[in-house]
């Protein structure tokens, strides 16, 4: 007679558990080949509306009680199969007797604190894996939703670095005389316009100040291409507006340092 295995018999019932600890504002879906590191993938919706913000998640039951600090026996192998993926990759720990959910977002995770604390972890089998006591599925999976809005946000960085390095190139070349990019220098900007709830944000982490009108820097740069030179107000505005981009670049490159930093005092875990 075949008979179920123990960790499956205990990782369904955490299943189960998980299901009763997340709000109405996800939807969780079982993927099939469990054992291959997935077991489910949640996404989130704002009411009735989807936002196309989901997570996968890998399953981890137990049926001793949480005490002190909860911590997990997890291996090597599923981490890296985690990292493989450019879509945030949780761990629910979950504990059938305390009814209890902890989780923790794995790549970040990896990055901050395993690279730090235990550099040789790739060479060994298993690791042990740390969940910060703010970490509750129940009562905080508001930090989930902020893990997904900050993810979503690096994503938009790297298209906003690449289009400014590219602005920034031309741009001084403007400014040093060859006026006939400048039309090329007005679409990039309009192309970064379109990133601008990426630029609020970044603005709202870093302390800003002269620059304001974003649409003044495409239009000095149209009114360059049209005219074939470069006027004080023109060059004061080209100035300051990539004045402002530059520190919009910054400050997103600077992110993961003042995660790290965070981490190392203790303010908050970014994982």
């Amino acid at each position: 007679m075949s008979k179920r295995i123990e960790t499956h018999r205990i990782d369904t019932k955490a299943v189960r558990t998980i299901f009763t600890h997340l709000s109405e504002h996800w939807l969780v879906r079982s993927l099939e080949e469990r054992d291959y590191g997935i077991d489910l993938q949640l996404e989130r919706f704002d009411s009735d509306d989807a936002t196309g913000d989901f997570i996968f998640v890998q399953v981890k039951g137990t049926d001793s009680a949480f005490e002190g600090d909860v911590k997990l026996s997890f291996p090597v192998e599923t981490i890296n199969y985690a990292l493989m993926f450019d879509v945030p990759f949780f761990v629910f720990h979950t504990s059938n007797k305390s009814r209890q959910t902890k989780f923790v977002w794995l790549q970040k995770y990896v990055e901050l604190k395993l690279e730090s604390e235990n550099p040789q972890w790739k060479s060994q089998g298993h690791v042990t894996i740390y969940f910060p006591e703010e970490n509750d599925l129940q009562s905080n999976d508001e930090k989930i939703a902020e893990i997904i809005k900050k993810d979503k946000s690096r994503k938009v960085g790297v298209k906003f670095l690449s289009d400014y390095e590219a602005l920034s190139l031309h741009a001084k070349s403007v400014i040093s005389g060859q006026y006939a990019v400048a039309s090329a220098c007005a679409a990039l900007v309009r192309k970064l316009y379109k990133l601008s709830s990426f630029i609020d944000d970044q603005k709202n982490t870093s302390y800003f100040e002269g620059f304001t009108d974003f649409n003044s820097l495409a239009e000095a740069f149209d009114n360059i291409s049209k005219i074939n030179k470069i006027d004080n107000a023109d060059k004061d505005t080209l100035r300051s507006g990539m004045k402002f981009l530059e520190d919009i670049k910054f400050s997103f490159l600077s992110s993961d340092d003042l995660d790290a930093f965070a981490l190392e005092q203790q303010a908050y875990f970014p994982y």
